[in-house]
Formats: C-alpha cells, sequence, structure tokens
C-alpha cells in the first residue's frame, strides 16, 4: 500500500469511536459467533463514508479482518478442530491491538501494516502456537 498522504486523526478519532466498543466486545467474549460478528461490523465500518474515502488505510483493515473471519470458513485451510480455538485467538490480538494502539499517525499505519503483513502469510500458525504467524 502506498501512502497517499497524512492520516486525518479527527476522522482517525470519530472511526475509532465506532471501532473500539466492538473491539472491547471481542475481548469480553467468549462466543466465536459473536467475535465474528463484532470483527465483521468493524470490517462493514471500513467500507462506510467518509472513513473508506478518505481515512488511509482502512482498505488494509477490511481486508485483513476478512482475513480472521476465513479461518471460520475453512479457507484457504479447514484447521478442523482447531478451527474455533485460532480464530479466537486472532480476533482477540487483533482487538487488544487496536484497542493498544496509539491514536498517532504512526500508531495507526503500523496497526494497518502489521496486519497486512501478517494477513499475507499463506497459514496461520497452529491454535497451540503463540505469537506470529508462521509459514508452513
Amino acid at each position: 500500500m502506498t501512502d497517499l498522504g497524512p492520516v486525518d486523526l479527527e476522522l482517525l478519532a470519530g472511526f475509532a469511536a465506532k471501532i473500539d466498543p466492538l473491539m472491547r466486545g471481542v475481548l469480553v467474549s467468549g462466543d466465536v459467533e459473536q467475535m465474528r460478528g463484532l470483527v465483521l461490523e468493524a470490517a462493514w465500518h471500513c467500507t462506510e463514508p467518509p472513513y473508506f474515502e478518505h481515512l488511509w488505510g482502512v482498505a488494509g483493515l477490511y481486508r485483513a479482518w476478512m482475513e480472521i473471519d476465513d479461518i471460520l470458513d475453512g479457507w484457504p485451510v479447514d484447521y478442523g478442530a482447531g478451527t474455533d480455538a485460532l480464530a479466537m485467538r486472532e480476533f482477540r490480538l487483533a482487538a487488544q491491538e487496536w484497542l493498544d494502539m496509539p491514536r498517532t499517525e504512526t500508531g495507526f499505519r503500523d496497526y494497518v501494516r502489521r496486519w497486512e503483513t501478517r494477513v499475507a502469510e499463506d497459514a496461520w500458525p497452529a491454535p497451540g502456537v503463540s505469537g506470529s504467524r508462521e509459514a508452513r
């Protein structure tokens, strides 16, 4: 993704006001389908005006969050009995990192780039493996 200009911090604040409650919900939920619904709602906000048109990085966020959702769809890999645990771990990691993100241009860019890189890998780590994704 090319950097087309500065991140509008006022627009980011408005976007975060919509996303933060959803991500807090992810962290307290113990139900994978509820977590999925919250992340899908967050991804949907990425497509809303004015964010989609004017906030750098929301297209990357949309793709990253939808890639996590793909784990539950068994695409591109079926994780079998570990699917729910893997998806829940990734939903929680995305949510916690979002909430911990400094609300600065650098903080937002780093979050987007980190998740774009994370989902660009071919395989998620096995459910019992902590840390970043590892290629198999």
